[in-house]
């Protein structure tokens, strides 16, 4: 079974100071013209990936963004990027019909939790974001990171969702972040309020196989349930191919195009591939842009439990923009 994922790391850069994450406070390295890009799609297609969520830091910032995904598009990817808004009000008509999934981080519903938990002052950005986005006939996500300090005002994040005509997907922050006072997963309250608000709410959703992971304590090194390698192919920037994965990478192989080759012949990436899930790092880890692909990889209950969740959430869409 071919990965299903890449996750590409465009750029490190970002024009946000968030607390639950560090990127923005790398040293970027060089970043990867178009071409390498190109060609690294062209490869990506042949191992069989067929969706590309274009990450960063900010991938806005990118003058070169939209160039990009069409041409992921021309190569039949799906796509998704995640932005904060700052650029988007700028460069949303570039992008229109570009992203299939376009999520739009939202931290609070209000300007003062929002603004500080991005570090900038970007709520009015966010709310002429959503504008502008229906306007274009675009149906923008809000991705709704849940943390030890929001958790308990989930409901006013979904009313605001519903004032904007927008559906909430809630993200538990996971295990590469250092929000949880120690505490390697999130607490049963936080998992007890996502559910219940998911319940509430028609316009909130979640993953119930990444949260029921996290539940049981993550994944275990002794039985592991991630399949970072298979799965997903995680590029960096500056055109490294990441293993085991871009949170807890310990090595970052240069492609220089050569990654169909590396992905199959590599003897650097077998060894990650036989050893992804059961190294040190890997012990209770709840990082769902990894896990989440690796569900669907063996059957079980975290494989029967996405399935679900995608079910459902495809229908609830289709239902909530009938009602839009």
């Amino acid at each position: 079974m071919p990965p299903l994922v890449a996750n590409y790391y465009l750029t490190y850069r970002c024009n946000a100071r968030c607390h639950f994450c560090d990127i923005w406070a790398l040293e970027p390295p060089n970043e990867a013209n178009f071409e390498t890009i190109q060609r690294n799609l062209s490869d990506l297609r042949r191992l069989g990936v067929k969706y590309v969520d274009f990450t960063g830091g900010e991938p806005l910032l990118r003058t070169d963004a939209p160039q990009i995904y069409e041409e992921a598009k021309r190569q039949g990817f799906l796509t998704s990027m995640t932005t904060n808004t700052i650029l988007y009000p700028k460069r949303a008509k570039e992008m229109q019909g570009l992203v299939d999934f376009l999520n739009f981080s939202l931290d609070g519903a209000d300007a003062d939790t929002h603004d500080q938990s991005r570090g900038v002052q970007i709520f009015d950005t966010l709310v002429e974001s959503v504008k502008l986005a229906h306007s274009l006939g675009e149906q923008p996500v809000l991705n709704h990171t849940v943390t030890a300090q929001n958790y308990q005002r989930i409901g006013e994040v979904a009313e605001f969702g519903q004032q904007l005509n927008a559906r909430v997907w809630l993200n538990p922050a996971f295990t590469a972040h250092s929000n949880y006072n120690g505490k390697k997963n999130p607490t049963p309250e936080i998992a007890e309020a996502i559910e219940s608000s998911a319940k509430q709410y028609r316009n909130v959703g979640y993953n119930k196989a990444a949260l029921a992971f996290i539940e049981a304590g993550g994944n275990d090194t002794q039985n592991p349930r991630c399949k970072a390698v298979d799965a997903v192919i995680a590029i960096s920037p500056d055109d490294k191919l990441l293993l085991p994965c871009y949170h807890f990478a310990q090595t970052g192989v240069p492609i220089e195009g050569r990654l169909y080759d590396l992905y199959r012949e590599s003897e650097t990436v077998d060894e990650y591939r036989q050893s992804q899930g059961k190294l040190s790092v890997c012990e209770g880890c709840t990082v769902w842009c990894y896990l989440i692909p690796s569900f669907f990889k063996g059957f079980d209950k975290y494989w029967w439990l996405n399935q679900v969740t995608y079910a459902g959430e495809f229908l609830a869409r289709k239902r909530f923009l009938q009602r839009a």
